[in-house]
């Protein structure tokens, strides 16, 4: 019995030696375990980051639309003007980011420099109608804006088409003058000039009283001699005299006149 223990015992040491305090197998098990843990924690913190994340982007979306026009413009009436860079939305209630776009260059050649701007505005038959005529020397330019036509009357652009081509039908009409000499009370000029089709008219600022601003700028408007008959039908004159007008713009204040009868 003696002999078995002393055999026994020897082997018991080497393999309290060999294996410390725990069993190998044991040890990748609770290493395994460790890398487990980890593994899901980190899955966890994932999860939960994309959540948070969510929710603060959910937020804000909602702040955003709770805001008047977006935050990028006022209410007026039943629709937003918007601050510069912004948009009107397709229903009329907020601003987007204007889409950026290539500069266009307008080019021309004739630059007015007017010494004289004055412009009016009032009604005729519960219709407003805006004047403005500037002078430099004796060439005159006119932009008159007729609501009861179509004309533009809130701030926007439009593009000259075969309407505003037409004196007899255009809402936005461009006029232009050349050889213009005081007689009396008026002016009479030798040259009649209307844009051709393609033009771009912009209006900043449209006010309806006396004291209120008209402000805006003419694109790549080109001007072609035309006659005006009694119908108000304008025709281009055969090999007439062509003006490109280089981008010009305006900004002054509105006085007001009486009520005048339809053109």
């Amino acid at each position: 019995m003696l002999q078995i223990w002393k055999l026994l015992k020897p082997r018991r040491k080497i393999q309290k030696q060999a294996y410390g305090s725990f069993h190998p197998l044991f040890v990748l098990e609770r290493k395994n375990f460790k890398e487990i843990l980890m593994r899901n924690f980190s899955q966890k913190l994932f999860l939960f980051i994309v959540i948070c994340f969510s929710l603060l982007t959910s937020c804000a979306e909602e702040d955003a639309k709770d805001l008047v026009c977006g935050g990028n413009g006022e209410m007026h009436d039943d629709h937003c003007d918007c601050d510069s860079g912004y948009v009107l939305s397709d229903d009329g209630n907020s601003c987007d980011p204007a889409p950026e776009s290539e500069e266009v260059q307008y080019g021309g050649d004739f630059v007015f420099e007017a010494s004289e701007i004055q412009a009016s505005t009032g009604t005729d038959n519960n219709s407003q109608i805006w004047l403005l005529e500037a002078r430099a020397d004796d060439v005159h330019l006119k932009i008159e804006i007729y609501e009861q036509y179509g004309g533009i009357s809130s701030p926007g652009s439009i593009t000259i088409d075969d309407v505003e081509a037409n004196y007899a039908t255009c809402g936005t009409c461009l006029l232009l003058q050349t050889g213009c000499a005081a007689h009396g009370d008026h002016f009479h000029c030798e040259r009649t000039f209307m844009p051709k089709v393609g033009g771009e008219v912009h209006i900043d600022k449209i006010g309806t009283n006396a004291g209120d601003e008209l402000a805006g700028e003419l694109l790549g408007v080109v001007f072609q001699e035309v006659t005006i008959g009694q119908n108000y039908q304008s025709q281009p004159v055969v090999d007439g005299e062509e003006i490109a007008l280089t981008p010009w713009s305006f900004d002054t204040l509105l006085e007001e006149f009486a009520s005048r009868s339809a053109r």
